[in-house]
């Protein structure tokens, strides 16, 4: 014990005396008394001693009832914490009081309060009876309790209210559990089980933990308790799904401070209320019910049954994924694994190592990292089994390949969809419960903040991991934007809502939160609109790109219908050499440019609609490249000066160049006009154009074989070339009107190409 305490324990006079021996043992066997300990202090310390000041401790009880009374911290280093302990800590500290706990149950603890050795409770209800020994303080919050009964329990339907209760309770033959010396609040309860009718066998007990153990046992039929603790329990019992709870209303039962009327006295209990009185006002009362009591409300919300199966289900489909990814990519079977966890888990493990938990939420709850094992090896052994079916049953292999692209290949990827959007809603609540359970302050930054880690973290990891420049979710995805929206509404609302704690509210207000996030990034992915709140989309977003594509792109037709000019007879020539190459020069230096863009398009994580519109403009870009290419390299051959030009051939000759002005100069006012009515009449000039060109080759070379002419038979030679180009032509058009099939272009989305991955096909 200091000097300080021991000089304030001699001066106390109001009030217990300090339960200790005031002397002070110094080594080398010498003994101080009291008063000698006195004047060292004012010796040592003459200045820091105030005359009249009070500093000694209060002792109180302590037993397990989370959240208002738990433990906390690691190992040896646990103390005590939770609702009533915080409470108890702030309003006697401020009076200048150091609080200590000793750990005793209920019954033990009120025998103290009643002989002195405890000087004040926490927690308790008011019963007239106890004012004998103790006094009460105001009411520092208030708690509603429940019925709990096994499930075997008939005649539960017609209680509608606590009277129906007390019916009940006095004309069936039951085995009710009650913790002793509990007060429950209602005055008839009260009476009833003191003096209890000859049906109602009364189990003594000695917490709600032991409550609950007796049920499961079979010795106890019911029992009334604090929903807040008792649901709790509840969830975390792998054995309590037998127990029923009974959900009727009840009034709100005022929460008092006892103190010992043997240690405390009146003056010192006014202080006290003025203190909390104090608390209350400041709202620091109710900051402390949102800082223990929500983290046990969202505990027993997250920790049903069926919201884990979900979860665990979202955690399929990112392992799925994994796979998916890990077969396109090559990976090994430990490289598989790698991708399949740090999506599933890493987040939360990030999160908690951020916070500081003292155990990491996957150490406490294997089942998520064995699931993704168990997805791993499950799709390991299929994919191989896949790729022996391939290799040795080609038949049966193309079978499954029909089987999954038809019947499969559309449910899995709304099944992706479905288990991503809720692994957004689930692991944003998740991610705000464990901020709000940690006790993080400010709440409205660190709550959003871990939602967005919890539910993307693991993803950005496993895309360093993969080395991706492109981590899709740093870029066009919605993912983080959806989480962190829903992060700072679901915490807000948690913080500033005007409302009495209940179970009920929070349930409904996670639920809801939930569902919306789920509804708001399934539609997101359904229509699949990319994030707006990119930087520079507006210059370099791949749609943008692709916009800027089909804008520009008439300008290389317009670029090729300059490659002919008019003569002074007003007849269709190229343009001279030297013009030629000038053209020629600026289409490759356009195409170019357009072709630089269209390759950043594909370097980015396209959308499936993105990449269909990347494909086309990709192919059309090249059929426009080798239609150039080849009709420069028609016009730039020109006829030597040493070569007899004929009648025939210059009319052959001058055939070709007009029907090849129109059809580039038809073409170039389409592309211009984007009118599918214009791609079709030009679809028709370039129909059959093979069997024209037969008939019209046909026709001259009869006439050249007659008369020997050698410029017609090199005339005749290049229709080969104008049909060539007419050919890309034709081709061109016909992806216009989207009659061609598109070969697949090269863009990196791997989400598309994930989809193609199982049957092997681009």
């Amino acid at each position: 014990m200091s000097i300080l305490s021991i000089f304030a324990g001699a001066l106390s006079t109001g009030g217990k005396q300090p339960k200790s021996n005031l002397s002070v043992s110094i080594p080398g066997k010498c003994f101080i008394p009291p008063l000698v300990g006195m004047c060292l202090f004012f010796l040592v310390c003459p200045c820091s001693a105030k005359p009249g000041a009070e500093f000694r401790e209060l002792q109180s009880g302590w037993y397990l009832d989370e959240p208002y009374q738990m433990e906390a911290g690691p190992g040896a280093a646990k103390e005590f914490s939770g609702l009533d302990i915080q409470i108890s800590r702030e309003l006697f500290e401020q009076a200048g009081y150091r609080v200590v706990f000793e750990p005793m149950s209920w019954a033990a603890s009120l025998e103290g309060l009643r002989t002195g050795e405890i000087d004040f409770l926490m927690g308790a209800y008011y019963e007239k009876s106890r004012e004998e020994f103790a006094y009460y303080s105001k009411p520092y919050r208030t708690e509603r309790n429940d019925l709990y009964y096994h499930e075997s329990i008939g005649n539960l339907d017609r209680i509608k209210s606590v009277q129906d209760v007390l019916e009940f309770l006095q004309n069936e033959k039951l085995n009710l559990a009650l913790i002793q010396g509990h007060a429950y609040g209602f005055e008839q309860f009260t009476r009833l089980v003191r003096d209890p009718p000859p049906n109602l066998n009364l189990i003594p007990s000695q917490s709600y933990r032991e409550n609950l153990d007796l049920m499961l046992n079979g010795i106890v039929d019911l029992f009334v308790a604090d929903p807040i603790i008792m649901d709790r329990l509840i969830a975390e019992s792998e054995s309590a799904s037998a127990v029923r709870k009974l959900g009727i209303p009840s009034r709100e039962i005022p929460v008092h401070i006892l103190f010992s009327k043997k240690s405390i006295s009146q003056k010192q209990l006014k202080q006290f209320n003025s203190l909390l009185e104090g608390m209350q006002a400041q709202g620091r009362v109710k900051d402390l019910l949102r800082e223990f009591v929500l983290p046990a409300y969202l505990s027993i919300t997250t920790g049903q049954t069926w919201f884990t199966v979900l979860n665990l289900l979202g955690i399929v489909a990112f392992c799925v994924s994994a796979l998916f990814l890990a077969r396109k990519e090559r990976y090994n079977l430990f490289g598989a694994l790698v991708l399949a966890t740090l999506p599933a888990i890493g987040g939360g493990v990030l999160r908690d190592l951020f916070l500081g938990v003292d155990q990491v939420f996957v150490l406490k709850t294997p089942a998520y990292f064995l699931v993704a094992v168990c997805v791993v090896l499950a799709g390991f052994a299929s994919i191989k089994c896949y790729d022996f079916i391939h290799d040795r049953y080609t038949v049966l292999g193309r079978t499954i390949d029909r089987f999954i692209e038809k019947k499969l290949g559309g449910v899995l990827g709304q099944l992706f969809k479905f288990f991503d959007a809720w692994a957004v809603g689930s692991f944003t609540v998740i991610g705000v419960g464990v901020a709000l359970e940690m006790r993080v302050e400010p709440l409205w930054l660190w709550g959003p903040a871990m939602a967005v880690l919890t539910a993307s973290g693991g993803v950005i990891l496993r895309d360093i991991a993969r080395a991706d420049f492109n981590i899709e979710m740093l870029k066009q995805d919605t993912y983080a934007e959806t989480s962190l929206l829903g992060g700072i509404i679901y915490t807000c609302a948690l913080m500033y809502s005007s409302y009495e704690l209940s179970l009920a509210f929070i349930f409904y207000l996670t639920m809801t939160m939930v569902f919306l996030l789920f509804g708001l990034r399934l539609f997101i992915l359904w229509k699949g609109y990319m994030n707006p709140l990119q930087f520079g989309d507006i210059y370099t977003h791949p749609n943008t790109r692709l916009r800027q594509f089909v804008s520009k792109e008439p300008e290389l037709f317009k670029i090729i219908s300059e490659y002919y000019t008019d003569d002074e007879r007003s007849q269709t020539v190229p343009v001279p050499q030297a013009g030629l190459e000038g053209a020629h020069n600026q289409f490759i230096y356009s195409a170019g440019e357009l072709k630089e863009s269209l390759d950043q398009v594909a370097a980015e994580p396209l959308s499936e609609k993105s990449i269909n519109s990347y494909r086309q403009c990709n192919t059309r870009l090249e059929l426009a490249m080798s239609l150039e290419n080849n009709l420069f390299a028609y016009l730039e051959q020109r006829p030597g000066t040493d070569l007899q030009l004929s009648e025939s051939g210059l009319k052959l000759q001058q055939t070709l160049h007009e029907s090849l002005r129109t059809l580039i100069d038809t073409t170039a006012m389409a592309v211009e006009s984007r009118d599918p009515m214009d791609f079709s009449m030009l679809e028709s000039l370039t129909s059959n154009y093979r069997q024209r060109f037969d008939n019209l080759r046909s026709k001259y070379y009869v006439r050249q074989r007659e008369c020997g002419d050698v410029h017609l038979e090199m005339v005749l030679q290049s229709t080969h070339k104008v049909e060539r180009i007419i050919f890309l032509l034709s081709d061109y058009v016909r992806l216009r009107l989207d009659k061609k099939e598109i070969r697949a272009g090269n863009p990196t989305n791997r989400k598309t190409q994930q989809v193609h991955t199982i049957t092997g096909r681009p």
